[in-house]
């Protein structure tokens, strides 16, 4: 039914409002039982003030009180008064604190009061003491005069004390002052006796103690009249009082403000009351109206409703046909839902899996806390896209799977969830496997026959079979450029696979900037002749940096050759290394090539790139060097940056931490003295027991044993007189061993000085060690027959060293023995593991140069079967197509180990490699020359 408001309905309304107004106006304020109680207690306040001073005043006079003036009265009225601070709500602040400071005006002139009634009462008292005792004071003075004028004042003075008016008289001082005046007189001129003067100065200081003192007693009762607490209490009635009238002004103007708003209020309901009336007819047609479009909506949200569950179904139809599994989390990591992907890949039934924790359920407990935390921090990250870690997971029955997760917060009305997507990387990973060991075998299949290649061809080319003809020689040299080509795209396709997997291994040593770029501008000099291009370093002071030595000079050697071989001829490259201003070593390429398009610089590090990528492009290249240069220098913890404009040339630039270079430790040199008959050991150690042990040891083989207690000594020693051979001990106190090793192997004169390094770690610190530096690494305690069997390599009398090259091709094979044997040396070849280890027993060799891929035995049950016996010492190189990790060089060690990598090791460092483990066998020693292994081939 349609609702209406009727006249009666208004008028019943009109007229309570009407009621209100009038009670508001008739009626009185809420403040007057206040105001007349706190007006009384004021009232009280005075009179009970007014009884007190009346007391005073009675008491004063000698008559007896009617309520007491003790301080006792003047506390109860104290109290009375700051009970009185509970003042009427009706009033203001501003009169709050108004009628506050009245309040404390009275009770600070009543505490006034009541000390100066103390102070008029002590005197009063004192007075009263003096009068008991001043006749005795009278009749000694009298009594020491003898008769006269002066012996009648004394007793006019005590007439004058004793029987006049009360002390407290106004009278009282100014007529004992006149009779001592007169005493005074009386007293001059004559002769009296010492007692006699005493007791009249005695009997003059009673008598004027008594006046002083009458007279402050009036003073203090003048003071207490003049500051009667009766007229604060008045002052605070007369405050109080003006106060509540300015407060009934402000109710009156309120009630009179009310009442015209209530007015108002009143018509304003009138109005209001019409238009509802008005209004409920419209509202009727429109209820009627709503009822249709709510039929209408009901019929529309049904079919609504049943498309969402047509929607949900198929919503829960995808989640249930997802391969990956879906778990949904509550905002403590309890699993809330868990779909059948989620179930096969833990092998868990949902309705366990709901309710218990994600990360107990599905981290293993061998899991790395370092790794756990990961995931955790992935599940609590707020903010930002899905975060994604690949981890371990473990299955029901207990196994464990590898699988990514997928961590995604839904933020949406209710509690926060996260949605977690657990794929099961199992089948990629074997895949991963399987093209890692493809790209290994690959690796090797290539790499084998073209270091045969390059090796055959580097035999030719050096006129191993005569002198080629100028055709020949000309097309020897063109093979092996491409040969050369072909293993650079070779070990860079297989460097790029290793840093995708995140295998790519750094040996982190520290380096100079110097270093780099001279070894840089050394092995790129050859084409930049060839382009007629000028290279020019710029090194700023002396930076260090800690990094991989050969990946680093890979990376300048990039940035180098692509600069010379986009600039013309005549222009010059820089290659620049100086301390930046925020203490990191910048490292910069620049030339003067045509420059990089600004819409260009973001393809450079992408791979297999080339800005110019049509067929008939001018520059070669597989557009992999950049990017592996710029994942190397990631690895370092830097970026490759690049400055370039369209003609202006470009600029390379990456930055790395840099390295204070340590200073030489300074120390006495000890003299290192030649005896020619015997090999001259110098030893560095500071321990003693060290010491001894290997001074006996050395001595009782025939070596000469000089020890130098610190860096500095050995320093000296060395400047001295040059060493056979040097046993160092890596803990030194001063520290900056292998650094004061790397600079004797930069000086010519000590750079093939045989090195032996004695460390109380074990062997798998010399992986960090760059192999130049040291002959052989000996673990303490110190294995006496390796040291001797090492010394004695290092230092043998020359003749025909024996060398087993391993390998099961025989292309390799020959081209290697044929290296050799230019060398010097006799080759003893095998072409497996078996006939290898029958002939390092049979005829013990002085250098073994091993594969790793080898048939019957490998390489690794080779060197496990010599480290058995009495070939642990032999000198080995490792020389493989497969890409060792610092475990397989650890597995692959002999006495004294070099580990290289066909195709990715040049010939000539394979040479060097053999000169320095047959040292002292391909060359003659020369026992008048300074450093006598300078004249090595």
């Amino acid at each position: 039914m349609e609702p209406r408001l009727s006249k009666r309905s208004v008028a019943l309304a009109a007229g309570a409002l009407l009621l209100l107004c009038t009670l508001f106006i008739l009626g009185r304020p809420g403040s007057t039982a206040e105001h007349d109680r706190y007006r009384t207690w004021l009232r009280q306040l005075r009179v009970a003030t007014a009884q007190l001073e009346v007391d005073v005043l009675r008491q004063r006079a000698g008559m007896r009180e009617t309520h007491g003036s003790q301080g006792h009265d003047f506390d109860a009225l104290a109290a009375r008064a700051r009970a009185l601070r509970v003042m009427p709500g009706f009033l203001s602040d501003e009169g709050l604190r108004s009628l506050t400071a009245s309040l404390d005006a009275y009770l600070r002139a009543l505490e006034e009061a009541r000390t100066l009634l103390a102070t008029a009462r002590e005197h009063d008292a004192r007075i009263a003491a003096l009068r008991q005792t001043f006749p005795q004071s009278v009749f000694a003075a009298s009594a020491a005069l003898p008769p006269g004028a002066l012996r009648e004042q004394v007793e006019a003075l005590g007439v004058d004390v004793l029987t006049g008016s009360r002390p407290s008289a106004g009278d009282f001082g100014a007529r004992v002052d006149g009779a001592l005046e007169r005493l005074a007189r009386a007293r001059e001129g004559q002769a009296l006796s010492a007692s006699a003067s005493a007791a009249l100065d005695d009997l003059a200081a009673r008598a004027r103690e008594l006046a002083a003192r009458s007279r402050s007693a009036d003073a203090s009762f003048q003071a207490l009249l003049d500051h009667s607490a009766s007229s604060e209490a008045e002052r605070l009635i007369t405050t109080y009082l003006q106060l509540q009238e300015q407060s009934q002004a402000r109710a009156e103007r309120t009630r009179i403000v009310l009442f015209g708003v209530s007015l108002l209020l009143v018509g304003y309901v009138f109005v209001v009351l019409v238009r509802l009336a008005r209004a409920s007819a419209a509202l009727g047609e429109l209820n009627r109206g709503l009822e249709a479009r709510v039929a209408e909506r009901t019929q529309a949200l049904s079919a609504a409703s049943a498309e969402a569950r047509a929607s949900d179904a198929r919503k829960a139809a995808i989640l249930e046909a997802s391969p990956d599994g879906i778990v949904v989390l509550d905002e403590v990591g309890r699993v809330m839902e868990f779909n059948p992907s989620a179930e096969a890949h833990f092998r868990l039934r949902s309705a366990r899996a709901v309710g218990a924790d994600f990360l107990t359920l599905a981290l293993p407990a061998s899991l790395p806390a370092a790794q756990r935390d990961g995931v955790r921090a992935a599940l609590q990250r707020d903010d930002g896209p899905a975060a994604r870690v690949e981890s371990p997971c473990l299955r029901a029955d207990g196994g464990v799977f590898p699988a990514e997760l997928t961590f995604a917060r839904v933020h949406a009305d209710g509690p926060p969830r996260v949605t977690v997507f657990v794929r099961d990387l199992t089948e990629r990973k074997a895949v991963e496997r399987m093209k890692n060991e493809f790209i290994s075998t690959v690796s090797h299949e290539l790499r084998t026959p073209l270091t045969s290649i390059r090796g055959s061809l580097g035999l030719l080319e050096g006129g191993i079979v005569g002198e080629l003809p100028a055709q020949a020689l000309d097309m020897v040299r063109i093979a092996r450029t491409n040969t050369e080509r072909l293993i650079r795209l070779i070990n860079e396709i297989l460097d790029l696979e290793k840093m995708e997997s995140g295998m790519l291994e750094l040996k982190l040593q520290p380096q100079t900037a110097q270093d780099l770029v001279e070894a840089t501008l050394s092995g790129v000099q050859g084409m930049a002749e060839t382009a007629h291009v000028t290279l020019r370093s710029d090194v700023d002071g002396a930076p260090q940096v800690k990094g991989d030595r050969d990946r680093l000079i890979q990376v300048l050697t990039n940035l180098v050759s692509n600069a010379v071989k986009f600039s013309p001829p005549g222009a010059s490259v820089v290659v620049a290394a100086a301390v930046a201003a925020d203490g990191r070593v910048r490292f910069s390429v620049t030339d003067q090539g045509p420059g990089i398009p600004e819409e260009k610089l973001g393809r450079l590090f992408g791979r297999f790139q080339q800005l110019d990528a049509s067929d008939t492009r001018s520059k070669g290249g597989t557009g992999l060097g950049l990017a592996i240069s710029q994942a190397i220098v990631e690895q370092h913890g830097g970026r490759i940056d690049v400055l370039s404009r369209p003609g202006e040339g470009s600029t390379f630039h990456f930055s790395l931490e840099s390295l204070r270079a340590p200073a030489p430790a300074p120390g006495a040199a000890a003299p290192l003295p030649r005896d020619e008959s015997r090999h001259n050991v110098l030893l560095v150690t500071a321990d003693q027991d060290l010491s001894a042990l290997l001074r006996g040891l050395l001595s009782h083989e025939g070596y000469r044993v000089v020890r130098a207690a610190t860096l500095a000594e050995a320093v000296q020693a060395v400047d001295h007189a040059l060493p056979d051979a040097l046993v160092v001990d890596t803990q030194m106190p001063e520290g900056h061993v292998l650094d004061w090793l790397r600079r004797l192997r930069e000086l010519p004169r000590t750079r093939e000085l045989p090195v032996l390094a004695l460390s109380g770690r074990s062997t798998e610190g010399a992986a960090g060690v760059g192999t130049p530096l040291l002959v052989d690494w000996l673990p303490r305690p110190v294995d006496e027959t390796r040291l001797l069997k090492t010394l004695r390599y290092a230092m043998r009398q020359p003749g025909q060293a024996r060398v087993l090259v391993v390998d099961d091709d025989a292309t390799t094979r020959r081209v290697l023995c044929a290296q050799f044997e230019r060398l010097g040396a006799l080759c003893i070849e095998a072409a497996d593991g078996e006939s290898a280890v029958a002939l390092a027993r049979d005829t013990p060799p002085d250098l073994i140069v091993l594969d790793v891929g080898l048939p019957r035995l490998d390489g690794f049950e080779v060197v496990d079967i010599l480290r058995q016996g009495k070939g642990r010492a032999t000198p080995l190189i490792v020389f493989t197509g497969r890409e060792l990790s610092r475990t397989d060089q650890r597995q692959l060690t002999l006495g004294i180990t070099r580990h290289l990598t066909k195709a990715r090791s040049s010939e000539e460092e394979l040479v060097a490699s053999v000169r320095e483990l047959l040292n002292g066998l391909l060359a003659r020693r020369d026992a008048t020359a300074l450093d006598p292994r300078k004249a090595m081939p």
